[in-house]
């Protein structure tokens, strides 16, 4: 049976960045707009669930004036209820479940319904997994495969995360477990390291005590393990702290900013120990080496991503903080300023 499809859909979108110092600041509204539809070689997918990344935090109060009213979300998972035809429709016909990434200023996940281009922006999801379960499915899950392959094309026997505790850091304690690679966890609290304990992870390091003292520590660790390598996505001071205890030759990969800009950074570490301090972004790793290659690693990604979803256990299977738009409409802002260790948050749009 096809499903009626309203005329008008709501969203939820930032109006204004305020004093654009912080999220916070932010004003936030749900919007009423057409329902989108599909053209050629595009789908429309009723939206069931949208992960909220820090990724996309800066977007919403750094943009500039013209910029607002910003469309909000990245990426999320629902069904295809309608198609605008073509060939590449057959992969994913009506009733597919589906995750889907917006590529453009004009859509956003956190909206009841969206259009897709059926070969470059919608992926299939696994039939035995509840398709809410599938709302993080491509910006930290790819990113955990993209950091322990870049790792071990590096040849390192090795590598150091930081923020080892959120969900992006515990994915990344799995899959390393799965491929047999050795990481240590840098965590900033006791608790986290208890999280990280429960997932089996046997090298962590807590930053809570006396800077020279845990420094030692992760150097020590790192020489123990053959680390050459390390991901942070803190920055700030943290940044120059890695480049330190690394080995000559080391290189940082920095891919967040939590602590705001990097610094600390010593130029003797760079100049004469030959360190390197790199970017590591996951569109750039997923494009890299061109069309051809790009195909194959998504394919070859998105194998490891299904099955990591499949159970409870599952590698890249995501906790969630859940809302809805109604509620996130005036407390979005709230919740993204609480403490959710260990959990993302998730708005539903199935009327959970």
């Amino acid at each position: 049976m096809t499903e009626q499809i309203p005329d008008q859909m709501r969203r939820l979108v930032v109006t204004s960045p305020g004093k654009a110092t912080s999220v916070a600041d932010c004003t936030i509204e749900i919007q009423t707009v057409p329902t989108p539809t599909p053209q050629s070689s595009e789908v429309l997918i009723k939206v069931i669930a949208a992960p909220i990344n820090p990724s996309d935090y800066g977007s919403w109060y750094k943009s500039k004036p013209e910029s607002y009213p910003i469309v909000m979300g990245k990426e999320g998972c629902g069904i295809v209820v309608a198609t605008g035809g073509g060939l590449a429709t057959y992969r994913c016909p009506i009733g597919t479940r589906v995750g889907f990434a917006c590529n453009d200023s004009k859509q956003g996940s956190y909206s009841e319904y969206v259009t897709m281009n059926a070969l470059t922006g919608v992926f299939p999801m696994p039939d035995d997994v509840p398709i809410e379960d599938c709302a993080s499915f491509l910006v930290n899950p790819y990113t955990a495969v993209g950091i322990l392959d870049t790792a071990a094309s590096s040849s390192a026997k090795a590598f150091v995360q930081t923020a080892a505790a959120s969900q992006l850091g515990q994915m990344i304690v799995k899959l390393a477990a799965v491929r047999g690679m050795q990481v240590i966890n840098v965590v900033r609290r006791e608790e986290q390291r208890e999280v990280l304990e429960k997932l089996g992870a046997k090298h962590i390091v807590v930053t809570s005590g006396e800077e020279e003292s845990w420094k030692s520590e992760l150097k020590a660790k790192m020489e123990e393990l053959g680390a050459t390598c390390a991901f942070d996505a803190v920055s700030g001071d943290m940044t120059g702290h890695l480049l330190e205890v690394l080995p000559p030759g080391g290189t940082v990969y920095l891919y967040g900013g939590l602590a705001g800009r990097a610094g600390n950074i010593n130029p003797s570490d760079l100049i004469y120990r030959r360190k390197q301090l790199k970017s590591f972004y996951l569109t750039s790793w997923i494009q890299s080496g061109g069309p051809v290659q790009m195909v194959y690693r998504m394919i070859s990604a998105g194998k490891v991503v299904n099955s990591g979803l499949k159970s409870p256990d599952g590698w890249c299977c995501t906790q969630f903080e859940d809302t809805t738009m109604e509620k996130a409409h005036g407390e979005i802002v709230k919740l993204l300023g609480s403490s959710i260790t260990g959990k993302k948050l998730r708005i539903r749009f199935d009327g959970v």
